[in-house]
């Protein structure tokens, strides 16, 4: 706790993303305390992180491992002025900002997104994303960008260990929270400062050149088929068995096995 005390006590090292910052030695979720903030209304940039959360969770409700020392737990909360149809872009923006962070750690060859919201390391994970947000009539009102990165742990529990990873284990020592942190913060801002200029198909193109899931046989609810690209607005485009092509906007990637 005492790393991140420290780097909470000095101005953050961005111009808007963690202006302010609100440190937690605990917390249920960073997402819940952010939404809490913005409906106070809180100001983008707004960044809530914890040492350990009780309740992290990621997509659909899973709980995220969250351990007091060894990981980050960061959620910024975003005003951005963008309709309901750009909702995944701010995940792969935020998914592409975690990839990019790593790549001062590991060696970015071995840093892939698996769509829409998992960065992984030698093909485990290491992050997830979680993005939620309200609307005002067509528009967000607030967006909150969650991020759980694991930096520090050598050791995981034996149901994650042959899916999951950390800096760590992949690095074979501890890069120390601060200095991932203070790239995580700055590569957020890069990214989400090239969302609201409008730059999506830059976006799509970086993300498209390290995503995973591209070429690979994937299932998402009931469509089957291959995972062709992503399309401009963040959605996977998928080719069916029956020839036919299908835009999926969110869902869970299964079983995917590599066609090439």
């Amino acid at each position: 706790m005492e790393d991140l005390v420290a780097f909470a006590s000095r101005p953050a090292p961005t111009r808007w993303i963690a202006h302010p910052l609100v440190l937690r030695t605990e917390t249920g979720s960073t997402n819940d305390d952010v939404r809490l903030e913005a409906e106070r209304g809180a100001p983008a940039g707004l960044v809530v992180l914890a040492d350990a959360q009780r309740s992290g969770r990621g997509r659909r409700g899973r709980q995220w491992h969250s351990p007091a020392g060894e990981s980050l737990y960061v959620s910024v909360l975003l005003r951005p002025a963008l309709t309901p149809s750009s909702a995944p872009l701010i995940t792969l923006s935020a998914g592409l900002a975690v990839a990019e962070t790593l790549d001062a750690f590991v060696s970015p060859a071995r840093v892939t997104v698996k769509w829409p919201n998992d960065v992984r390391v030698d093909g485990k994970k290491i992050a997830g994303v979680l993005v939620e947000g309200a609307l005002r009539g067509e528009h967000f009102a607030w967006s909150i960008a969650g991020v759980g990165l694991n930096v520090r742990g050598v050791r995981l529990p034996n149901e994650l260990a042959a899916t999951a990873t950390t800096i760590a284990i992949a690095i074979g020592h501890d890069p120390g929270r601060v200095p991932v942190l203070a790239r995580l913060l700055a590569c957020l801002e890069a990214r989400f400062d090239a969302l609201f200029r409008g730059e999506t198909a830059a976006l799509v193109r970086d993300l498209s050149a390290r995503c995973d899931t591209l070429g690979t046989r994937v299932a998402i609810d009931t469509v089957v088929g291959t995972a062709e690209a992503i399309d401009p607005t963040g959605a996977l485009c998928i080719r069916t068995d029956d020839g036919g092509t299908t835009l999926v906007r969110a869902g869970e990637v299964t079983a995917p096995t590599a066609i090439r």
